[in-house]
């Protein structure tokens, strides 16, 4: 096959599994990876695992052991401990090194990124029976997040609170969502609506100018974003990040995100969001970071203005398909009168429609980024997949139980 690139990596991954009913007693796996795939100008493509074929006359170096496992072990074991109920919880701790190797003179040689992810899953029944997920995610180890957690309690805390929830029955309701439920909302509403078609199988700019929020919404992708879960200069196509994408100006799709067939598919230039999860996957349009602006009102004030209704703690698992979006309701909480009454709902569903975010009054005046960076698409599951949302403030929202 006469390759125009070519993509190699090597990975080292570590498993951890803990059981809160036995915390000191963690189980441990460890692998090893290194493959290349090579992609030829009919978009034939050949994969294979190893060490690359000899006269590609390049061997990638080994990426750096992921984390210590005992260090990590002993992490894991102090954090099911701070949390009431039974948990059970993996940790996955990545470190990739990857290439990719062009046909053109400057490209020849290529240039080695490293990167490294972790993941922890799992979910906790609480002491009444309450299964709550548990699904943190991001760039680096992790250790320092799940050191926070032990120190600050927050999810300790929720779980508390899930375990002296009511049932959430279905309707319709205004809300406030806190910014870690806005940001599931937002990355299922809007980004994937931006992600052009893999390999672009469908051409989809009949999408731009289309109105997916209201007028208060600006969004833009950025991977080199402070605090984001994406961090990379060079795309997975080899294509090199411009600084970011505008991606929503005044409510309205303006650009979509493309990795090189996409683009070339519709006659527009890559945007920078080339992403697989390995090296053997084909490259698809992915959100790298996902960035809402903030708006002017406290969370304390859009509570005041929204009267009776929810305050939404936290949603999980969300999910995308064609022009509807579910979330299940981790937490959420009953407002009267414009204020938080301690009385705490959890279950149930948001089942909505894509342009949910239209019905959106007011943004808060502080963006944060979400905790779970983990995304699935096409069968490749990325653990870096960044959104950054304010507090928003919805004239209704749709549940149902």
């Amino acid at each position: 096959m006469n390759a125009t690139v070519r993509r190699l990596e090597r990975s080292r991954l570590l498993y951890l599994q803990v059981d809160s009913c036995r915390p000191d007693a963690v189980t441990e796996r460890t692998c090893e990876f290194e493959g290349g795939r090579a992609d030829a100008d009919d978009r034939a493509s050949a994969v294979f695992s190893g060490p690359p074929p000899a006269d590609w006359g390049i061997r990638l170096p080994a990426p750096p052991p992921p984390v210590e496992a005992a260090e990590a072990g002993s992490c894991l074991g102090r954090l099911v401990r701070s949390w009431r109920g039974h948990s059970r919880l993996q940790y996955l701790a990545k470190s990739t090194v990857r290439m990719i190797l062009g046909e053109s003179r400057e490209d020849r040689e290529g240039r080695a990124v490293a990167s490294q992810v972790w993941a922890l899953l799992g979910n906790v029944v609480t002491p009444a029976g309450r299964i709550v997920p548990v699904g943190q995610s991001g760039r680096g180890s992790g250790l320092a997040e799940m050191e926070r957690e032990i120190a600050a309690g927050d999810f300790a805390r929720a779980l508390d609170r899930i375990d002296r929830s009511a049932p959430l029955g279905g309707g319709i309701s205004p809300a406030v969502l806190a910014p870690p439920a806005a940001a599931v909302l937002i990355h299922e509403a809007v980004g994937h609506f931006a992600e052009a078609a893999p390999q672009g199988r469908v051409r989809l700019g009949h999408r731009l100018g289309f109105r997916i929020a209201s007028e208060i919404f600006q969004m833009r992708d950025d991977p080199a974003a402070a605090a984001g879960a994406a961090h990379y200069a060079v795309d997975d196509d080899g294509t090199a990040s411009r600084g970011g994408t505008e991606v929503v100006r005044d409510g309205r799709l303006l650009r979509l995100l493309h990795c090189t067939a996409s683009a070339r598919a519709m006659g527009v230039e890559p945007t920078g969001n080339a992403r697989s999860a390995l090296v053997w996957d084909p490259p698809l349009p992915r959100m790298s970071n996902l960035l809402c602006d903030p708006g002017e009102a406290s969370e304390e004030e859009m509570i005041d203005r929204l009267g009776d209704g929810l305050y939404v703690h936290s949603l999980a698992y969300g999910y995308g398909f064609g022009f509807r979006l579910e979330a299940q309701v981790r937490l959420a909480e009953e407002v009267r009168a414009g204020r938080r009454t301690g009385r705490y709902f959890s279950g149930g569903l948001v089942d909505e429609d894509r342009i949910v975010l239209t019905r959106a009054a007011e943004l808060g005046d502080v963006a944060s980024f979400n905790r779970n960076a983990m995304c699935g698409k096409e069968g490749q599951i990325l653990y870096d997949v960044g959104t950054s949302a304010p507090a928003i403030r919805l004239t209704a929202l749709r549940m149902s139980a």
